[in-house]
């Protein structure tokens, strides 16, 4: 693989178009010649049958750009978390038969507020130290797993249909190609996890 000089000075989209050619993305962008307008582009796994969907969304009014990054996944019963940072109580704080789970790393149950359906999993998903260390790289980050997206946070609605969705939100628009990466070793680690809990099919 020929090294690259990944750049922020020519803006987020180039980053991302970067990315996308590194690990062979398909894009969409019906505004290319706006920094301003929503751009997606697919990311197979490599060791996955599935995609990474990275989605920048601009601000809405008086809103914030966000950056997603979305994969659907073959769920096994009903397990759901959500994790969102300390500090931020909108929207999670009425997950419908959702726990707040220690699960006893201090420095990342200090970050973090942490929900979930079944304790024991998500304390057995959160001993991965790698994920941990993910997550703490990225104080802003929403994560959760079979929750639907709303407005400002996932709500207690589960996803139709057979596939979960397993789904992560950080502000702004990505601008540094090594969290671009991060974000997809953070979602194939985790669904790997998610394999052996036994919470999703391989």
């Amino acid at each position: 693989m020929t090294t690259k000089m990944h750049s922020r000075m020519y803006g987020w989209k180039y980053v991302w178009l970067e990315f996308a050619d590194e690990f062979e993305a398909t894009v969409d962008d019906p505004n290319p010649d706006s920094s301003h307008t929503e751009m997606s582009m697919v990311v197979p796994l490599t060791d996955n049958s599935t995609s990474l969907i990275y989605t920048m969304h601009p601000a809405k009014q008086g809103g914030h750009h966000c950056t997603t990054v979305e994969t659907s996944y073959t769920g096994v019963g009903d397990f759901k978390f959500a994790i969102h940072p300390e500090k931020w109580t909108d929207g999670f704080g009425k997950l419908l038969g959702m726990q707040d789970i220690v699960v006893g790393h201090p420095e990342f149950d200090k970050a973090f507020i942490i929900k979930g359906s079944d304790e024991q999993r998500i304390k057995q998903l959160f001993q991965d130290a790698a994920v941990r260390q993910f997550l703490m790289d990225e104080p802003t980050m929403q994560f959760w797993a079979h929750c639907e997206n709303a407005d400002s946070a996932p709500t207690s609605r589960a996803l139709r249909g057979e596939q979960n969705r397993l789904s992560m939100r950080v502000q702004g628009a990505v601008d540094d190609f090594e969290r671009l990466k991060a974000f997809y070793n953070l979602k194939r680690r985790v669904l790997q996890a998610l394999v052996k809990i036994g919470a999703a099919s391989n």
